[in-house]
């Protein structure tokens, strides 16, 4: 039997229990089984369905550059690659999809984000939802916070602390 995890509240409010067996996650009870595969796959597809929205508000945007006021082809109308830069689109789909990815598997796999539809949400909002994390100001200093600040505090932690461990030895008081 796998792993049993509690506090993941219900629609009730009430705790509701669920069972981590190795790569899948279920509800007790029944329900259908999604693997962290299935996560991944799942919330990439959110993400890629985020960017199929995306390019095709672009194919409209290019459909309208081909078009004259009134409704008639222009004479010399953009073509395709000239007026859709495709390397950052290719790069965008493909940050969506690992974004979106592993997005619902972090929800997933902690019990926040249940079944196939959950996965495929989170992952379609996975780039919302990191824009918002990282405007928490404490999420924000934690993750831009430079190495070498971390290691002087460190430093200046240690070196304050000598003196006192020192003067304890001599049996003076800290």
């Amino acid at each position: 039997m796998g792993t049993h995890i509690r506090g993941v509240e219900g629609s009730s409010g009430a705790s509701v229990p669920w069972h981590h067996e190795g790569t899948v996650i279920r509800r007790a009870g029944g329900g259908a089984k999604v693997t962290v595969v299935d996560y991944m796959l799942l919330g990439g597809a959110g993400g890629a369905l985020i960017e199929a929205v995306a390019f095709f508000s672009r194919l409209g945007e290019w459909r309208a550059a081909r078009l004259t006021p009134s409704g008639g082809r222009r004479k010399n109308p953009p073509s395709f690659l000239s007026f859709i830069d495709l390397p950052p689109i290719v790069a965008i789909a493909v940050a969506r999809l690992v974004l979106g990815g592993a997005t619902a598997t972090a929800f997933g796999t902690s019990g926040q984000a249940t079944g196939g539809f959950a996965a495929l949400t989170v992952g379609a909002a996975a780039p919302a939802l990191l824009q918002q994390l990282g405007q928490i100001r404490q999420i924000r200093e934690a993750v831009t916070q430079p190495m070498s600040r971390q290691r002087n505090e460190d430093t200046q932690s240690t070196s304050a602390a000598a003196p006192a461990a020192e003067a304890v030895e001599e049996g003076g008081a800290a």
